[in-house]
């Protein structure tokens, strides 16, 4: 399940990208077409999925995660689920204090989810790789997100989905 969640999260960062590129004032509207409101949805089950995967990768990896790396993880999915909600809160309900935690849940979001994937990677559960390429593509993600570092995060999720679907046997191993 983890794998399947994984690479929607990586194909909403991909459509969300192609959006960008196709319509780039789409994200920029508040809701008022079909269009705008399709971007919506994509930040909302991109984030959305991204924190949902983080927290079936906590149960796969167990206790070998460290308590440190298990709340980074929480902060990280909540971060990620409130930045998903607070965007399609702000344009679609016309109500601009929410892009204030649409920004902290992007912080509170990804920052940590850079530190889960190293405590991913040392916990050895999984492929350690699939660890490093969490923090690299969200980093990468953080740092671009202006100049296509969407691709970046939509390439590390699919693949890590795609990983995670292969060996279904990582499941408590």
């Amino acid at each position: 399940m983890a794998g399947g969640v994984a690479i929607i999260a990586g194909a909403m960062f991909a459509a969300g990208e192609a959006l960008t590129r196709i319509a780039p004032d789409t994200s920029d509207t508040a809701c008022n077409s079909g269009l705008a409101y399709f971007a919506n949805i994509i930040d909302l089950l991109k984030y959305g999925m991204m924190g949902v995967t983080i927290l079936l990768l906590v149960w796969i990896c167990g206790n070998r995660i460290p308590k440190t790396g298990r709340i980074a993880a929480g902060v990280a999915a909540a971060g990620s689920m409130l930045a998903g909600v607070a965007n399609g809160v702000e344009h679609c309900a016309h109500l601009e204090s929410f892009g204030t935690l649409y920004l902290v849940g992007l912080l509170i979001g990804l920052i940590p989810t850079v530190a889960f994937g190293v405590f991913v990677a040392r916990s050895r559960t999984v492929s350690p790789w699939i660890g490093w390429v969490i923090s690299v593509g969200v980093l990468a993600f953080f740092l671009t997100a202006e100049q296509g570092g969407a691709v970046f995060a939509a390439i590390a999720w699919i693949v890590i989905g795609i990983r995670l679907m292969a060996y279904p046997a990582l499941v408590h191993a």
